[in-house]
């Protein structure tokens, strides 16, 4: 799935800004923000100084908000993981500026704060100031059209707060001086944030050190002149809340990449640190609902008043405080008429809602009654909702718009139920007369049928009395018929019994006579059989006393043989003995005749 881009809502066409209106409604009426308070973050300040790469960090922090726990925020590793593309709203390295307009994220992030209230945040990245193709008073109509829009606009400046970069905040100045002089009790502006981007001045950085430095540069001094004096106070009195960020150097490779090239590993560690502080602070602690005459506004009331502002600032002229007052504080006026407009249509469609069908309706006098009590509660609804200035003649309009559409609408309903529900009792008059005509028809019809019935019964009945008759006999003549058959089949069945039995008994004589001579046979063969076995059995012992005999020879022979081998061994012996004494006689005859030599 492809990353989202930015989308440009506020475009330069000859020199002319032009609204895109298509795209900011596309963006504005999505189902998440409609009905949603807004919370607008802008960032302004001169081209080329690290605007869209600082909104590209905001869009990954809000991408990982919904999945990610408060702690894995504030530390940072999480969703400034070090191969995280930074990637977002459009940057690159050029002369050139890249933004042109104003551009919007397509997508609102829809956040719960601390307080637990739901806030659609929305983006919006400005071109820068001061380029080659922009004139002042477009610069400055770009800027004051965001820091109008925005409920924190954040002001991105490099290295240090010059008295310069104080001088673009001149036109808010007098129109808070001039807002503030009217019936105004808070300050028309909300958050203002310096963003010091690069700063070398000291080794502190953060939210407590711009703190310091923006207490330092407002403060009176001696050298400031009337002129000077004036701006700070009313710069202060123009917005609810300031706050200063002082923030490092993103390192060589930032500076010198473009969108596409860069990852979170490529800053600098203490800037990435600082940036951690800066995202989180911001959307955690500092950011609240857009606000306009004290009132928060949802996002269809946004693109009521940004269509309002851009038709003052359209021109590239930077308009004066007065035409600009008045044009904010008509919106604010038309929005609450507008609001409270939509409360009468709501709480008297929810007295419609309560009747209990189409055709139910109220009397006139209690219509009447019911339009008294709302239209009061709208209207002290228009008294309460916070606005800027007074305009009497939005009451007067917002009076006669009730009138309007309660004469228009709610009475018109109201008789067209009226006359909806004559035509129905009407109606059910007619109805009811056609069902006692009916009802009078079908009782004449039921006593004809009855007749009707009452005869075919009785014709019914003469015929059922009729075809008993027929059939009792029949039915005499079928058990006649049965009996004449029963005898019948009873002599016949007697005569097969009779016929099977005597064919039975020469079967088994017939079977007996087979068995007699079966056994005869048998007798025979097995008379036979006993003679040969007898035959076989003198065979056998004949066999077995002549091998009895050829085995007593054999046993003889053997010890024949055995006699003779001993008999030949005796003489053996004998022999060997008697040669033993000859040899030991002639050894004595040696040695007496060595002894007589």
């Amino acid at each position: 799935m492809s990353h989202p881009s930015a989308v440009q809502i506020v475009e330069k066409v000859g020199g002319r800004f032009v609204l895109k209106e298509d795209a900011l409604i596309r963006i504005l009426e999505q189902k998440n923000v409609m009905d949603r308070k807004v919370a607008i973050i802008a960032v302004a300040g001169a081209f080329r100084k690290g605007k869209s790469f600082f909104l590209s960090n905001v869009v990954r922090y809000l991408e990982c908000r919904a999945t990610m726990s408060y702690t894995m925020l504030s530390d940072g590793r999480y969703w400034m993981a070090p191969d995280a593309p930074v990637t977002g709203f459009s940057y690159r390295r050029s002369t050139h500026a890249v933004t042109e307009g104003i551009l919007m994220w397509p997508e609102p992030f829809v956040v719960k704060k601390m307080n637990g209230e739901e806030v659609a945040i929305l983006l919006m990245d400005t071109e820068g100031a001061f380029d080659h193709n922009s004139s002042f008073n477009q610069c400055a109509t770009v800027f004051s059209l965001s820091a109008h829009l925005s409920s924190l606009l954040v002001y991105n400046v490099m290295q240090d707060i010059q008295e310069d970069t104080l001088s673009h905040l001149q036109f808010f100045a007098q129109y808070g001086s001039y807002a503030l002089g009217k019936d105004i009790n808070n300050s028309p502006f909300q958050s203002l944030m310096f963003l010091v981007r690069d700063w070398q001045n000291s080794d502190e950085y953060g939210m407590n050190a711009g703190r310091e430095l923006l207490d330092e540069l407002l403060k009176p001094t001696a050298s400031c002149n009337n002129s000077m004096l004036a701006l700070r106070k009313d710069i202060q009195r123009s917005f609810a809340e300031i706050k200063c960020f002082l923030l490092s150097g993103p390192g060589n490779k930032i500076c010198r990449g473009s969108e596409g090239e860069i990852t979170v590993n490529d800053m600098d560690p203490e800037f990435k640190a600082g940036l951690i502080e800066l995202i989180f602070s911001m959307i955690e602690n500092h950011l609240n609902p857009k606000k306009i005459g004290g009132k928060e506004i949802t996002g269809t009331e946004f693109l009521y008043f940004f269509k309002t502002y851009f038709s003052i600032f359209a021109s590239g002229r930077v308009p004066e405080p007065k035409s600009l007052y008045h044009a904010t504080s008509e919106a604010t006026h038309m929005t609450a008429a507008s609001t409270c407009l939509g409360y009468y249509n709501t709480e008297m469609n929810k007295y419609f809602s309560q009747l209990a069908g189409q055709y139910q309706y109220f009397e006139p006098s209690q219509l009447q009654s019911i339009h008294q009590d709302v239209s009061s509660a709208a209207l002290r609804l228009f008294y309460d909702i916070k606005k800027m200035g007074s305009l009497p003649e939005y009451f007067i309009m917002l009076t006669e718009n009730i009138e309007m559409l309660f004469k228009s609408y709610y009475q018109k309903e109201n008789g067209n139920r009226i006359t909806e529900r004559l035509a129905k009792l009407r109606k059910e008059e007619t109805e009811q007369r056609r069902i006692v005509e009916e009802e009078r028809s079908k009782r004449e019809l039921a006593e004809m049928e009855r007749q009707r019935e009452e005869l075919r019964l009785k014709m019914e009945r003469e015929k059922r009395e009729k075809e008993e008759a027929e059939r009792r006999k029949m039915e005499e003549e079928r058990r006649h018929k049965e009996e004449v058959m029963k005898r019948e089949n009873a002599e016949r069945i007697r005569l097969e019994e009779e016929k099977r039995a005597r064919v039975e008994r020469e079967k088994q004589n017939r079977e007996q006579l087979e068995r007699d001579n079966q056994a005869r046979e048998v007798a025979e063969q097995l008379r036979q059989e006993m003679e040969k076995l007898k035959l076989e059995n003198e065979r056998q012992e004949r066999a077995r006393k002549a091998q009895r005999e050829n085995e007593e020879r054999e046993e003889e022979r053997r010890e024949q043989r055995e006699r003779e081998r001993r008999r030949r061994q005796e003489e053996k012996e004998e022999r060997d003995a008697r040669d033993e004494a000859r040899h030991r006689n002639y050894q004595d005859q040696v040695r007496h005749h060595m002894q007589w030599f």
